[in-house]
């Protein structure tokens, strides 16, 4: 027999019972009186039994409604903590083996700090952290390695599901002496220390010069890290695109300077990955919000 009642309106009964009348119930639930009034006979009419009866301007609970009060207490416990059964607790700590993947970039510049204060927080937390480029990141996450990755560029594989985690800035370095600003027509001028085929990081800056109608420039030198890239341009190398906060130290200490293309800015999203048939876990979402911070 199909439920022709709903949970709300059990809610509303439960409240009224409670509080005794229904004027303090719908003051409680901010709801009309009238509202109420309709949920407790739209109850009483699908279970076919009287709830209420009325005494002058009062009303009293059968001893029907007090067995229907005792008989969905536990389930409306039960359905009160549904959210956080299916999402966890989010005052819980966080704990249990957790194997990340990333790309370079973020893996040494941008997950370090919040994986330390997470795993300070949460010492049942056990976090392990493999880097390479995107597509490692995405290939350890399909075949199950890592059971979160982190990458700079769009995904580029069918057996991984993206999500947008952050926004990153990239920027043109270059060693001290070099200009302040370049013009489009300056890029092939230069010498490019370039990441290697694969990284996201390259992608997207060759994407973006693409959609701005700019020719890519060529690679003098490939290194697999942005740490090697900057210090190579501080050596003198050439230029390079590299995310900011791969290049923040050694802009502070004078090694490199940013180097303006036009008006042109390079920004990116940055995207956790997870597996395309694996089933999101609360720990997972929780620690994806956490290390968004």
């Amino acid at each position: 027999m199909p439920i022709r009642f709903t949970l709300r309106q059990l809610e509303i009964f439960a409240a009224v019972m409670h509080a005794g009348q229904v004027r303090a119930a719908a003051s409680t639930l901010h709801l009309s009186q009238a509202a109420v009034s309709q949920a407790l006979r739209e109850l009483a009419e699908a279970l076919d039994v009287t709830l209420f009866e009325r005494r002058g301007r009062t009303i009293v609970a059968t001893p029907t409604a007090h067995r229907l009060l005792a008989l969905t207490e536990a389930t409306r416990a039960e359905l009160a903590t549904l959210a956080v059964r299916l999402h966890g607790d989010p005052g819980a700590a966080l704990s249990g083996p957790v194997h990340i993947a990333a790309s370079s970039t973020i893996a040494r510049y941008l997950l370090p700090g919040p994986i330390a204060r997470l795993t300070r927080a949460n010492p049942a937390l056990r976090v392990t952290l493999r880097s390479g480029n995107s597509a490692a990141a995405e290939a350890r996450v399909a075949d199950g390695e890592a059971d979160l990755g982190f990458i700079e560029g769009p995904a580029q594989r069918a057996d991984v599901w993206a999500s947008h985690w952050r926004t990153d800035r990239l920027q043109i370095i270059g060693p001290p002496s070099a200009p302040a600003r370049i013009e489009a027509d300056d890029l092939g001028d230069w010498p490019w220390v370039m990441r290697e085929a694969g990284s996201g990081t390259r992608i997207v800056f060759e994407q973006s010069l693409g959609l701005a109608g700019l020719a890519r420039p060529g690679a003098a030198l490939v290194v697999d890290d942005s740490g090697a890239q900057v210090r190579a341009v501080a050596a003198g190398a050439g230029l390079a695109c590299v995310s900011a906060a791969a290049a923040a130290s050694a802009l502070a200490a004078g090694d490199i300077r940013f180097v303006a293309l036009g008006d042109h800015v390079f920004a990116r999203p940055l995207w956790s990955i997870q597996r395309a048939n694996a089933r999101p876990t609360p720990l997972i979402a929780r620690l994806i919000e956490a290390l968004s911070d």
